[in-house]
């Protein structure tokens, strides 16, 4: 973490990287990725209904680059560089999404969350329950002013539960991805803290 942040910010993510936050939530949990999640994680993203909304990048070939998605993913709280979470249900353990903070410049409190949950799941509020309490600990623990978020144009359900948390979009990054071979256009999304609703804050 860099020497040029001011002390009250440098405590607050010094206190932050202390431990891993896991999150109850009732039917489900935010925990730690494990290596073990590699198998969930590889057949939910190759799902036609998942993948659709996911560039190539994203999406792993095999178990294999899933094991490495998630040892990277879960590398990123103990380097001190963002943190992922792996969405579990609480009745069995197994993963059934992610949600994380990645791209996170410290200095400028600004950076870049992402979610997606297996289409099993869809429907259920699961989503909504989990960027809720992940935008609460950004803005009051992890000191971060802005969070953005990407989509696909076409994804319309990632959209309807940005705005509902109040996120703008600022326009659409023209050909963006290459996805499937094509240029595609890509939205931008943002969220600062004053712009958050302060009963989701304070709740």
């Amino acid at each position: 973490m860099s020497k040029l942040l001011d002390t009250e910010t440098l405590q607050k993510l010094r206190q932050f990287f202390r431990n891993f936050p896991k999150i109850d939530l009732g039917n489900i949990t935010l925990r730690d990725m494990r290596m073990s999640d590699q198998e969930a994680y590889y057949k939910y993203l190759n799902h036609p209904m998942v993948s659709q909304y996911l560039s190539n990048e994203d999406i792993p070939k095999t178990e294999q680059e899933a094991l490495e998605c998630v040892k990277m993913w879960g590398s990123l709280f103990y380097n001190k560089q963002g943190i992922f979470w792996t969405i579990a249900d609480t009745s069995t353990d197994k993963l059934i999404g992610s949600i994380g903070i990645s791209s996170w410049n410290f200095f400028n409190r600004r950076a870049e969350i992402s979610y997606d949950i297996d289409h099993e799941y869809w429907g259920q509020g699961i989503a909504t329950k989990a960027l809720s309490n992940v935008l609460k600990l950004a803005f009051n623990e992890m000191m971060i002013y802005r969070l953005e978020a990407r989509t696909m144009e076409g994804n319309g359900a990632s959209q309807h539960i940005l705005n509902k948390f109040g996120f703008k979009q600022e326009g659409v990054l023209r050909g963006y991805r290459i996805i499937r071979g094509k240029p595609t256009h890509i939205c931008m999304y943002s969220l600062i803290k004053p712009d958050y609703p302060e009963m989701l804050l304070n709740s």
